[in-house]
């Protein structure tokens, strides 16, 4: 017999965005006023930026997961060590994992805890893992979002994942009190989606189907 524990999560809110090259409208102008803060933001930032705004997310603890990464960032330095040219410092800036939700404490004043995820093809599952036990422990609410932003030079020859170069998703989750009518997570893959990004979809689309609490097993 199993001991893992299973966590009943309601869900608050939900939000989906996803393109074949490059997301064209994501609110960045009204989302992010200022502008000199708005050319600094990575795709992955902008796209994280629009799924919790979508999620009506203002702030609070944050899990955040990808695959890949900041990968047209790291793309830059790597061309610039080969060019032997300067290293951008905003590029070096950028190059991290964690870039995205970082972002967003700093444009929410945000100072609560941020999780970041990379697991491979498993990273949005882990993070609704990670997200399912911070609600417990917290009692409070949390976003989990997944992004990845693969449009770089070349992807065409080494893309074998997904037709979309862009997308994201993103949950608003808390610890459901009443456990009746709670589902466990569909293993439905929607067609063209990077795997990194499936469980999320899945509880994205659950969701909009009307269903409200899920299943997640730590």
């Amino acid at each position: 017999m199993s001991n893992r524990k299973k966590v009943a999560l309601n869900i608050i809110s939900s939000a989906k965005i996803y393109a074949p090259k490059k997301i064209e409208d994501l609110d960045e102008k009204r989302i992010v006023p200022k502008m000199m803060i708005r050319r600094r933001l990575t795709r992955n930032a902008k796209i994280m930026l629009y799924i919790a705004d979508r999620c009506g997310f203002e702030g609070g603890k944050i899990v955040y997961a990808s695959a890949f990464g900041e990968l047209q960032s790291t793309v830059g330095i790597t061309d610039a060590i080969l060019n032997e040219t300067q290293i951008s410092p905003t590029l070096f800036q950028n190059s991290v994992y964690n870039s995205a939700p970082s972002y967003f404490s700093l444009l929410n004043e945000d100072r609560d805890e941020i999780i970041t995820i990379s697991s491979g093809m498993n990273s949005s599952r882990d993070a609704l893992k990670s997200a399912a036990l911070q609600a417990l422990i917290s009692g409070e609410r949390v976003l989990c979002v997944a992004t990845e932003c693969l449009d770089i030079a070349n992807i065409e020859d080494v893309n074998h994942c997904s037709t979309y170069l862009e997308s994201g998703a993103g949950i608003v989750v808390e610890i459901a009190a009443d456990e009746s009518d709670t589902e466990n997570i569909r293993n439905e893959k929607e067609e063209g989606i990077i795997d990194s990004l499936d469980a999320l979809i899945s509880v994205v689309n659950m969701h909009k189907q009307g269903m409200e609490k899920i299943w997640v097993t730590l």
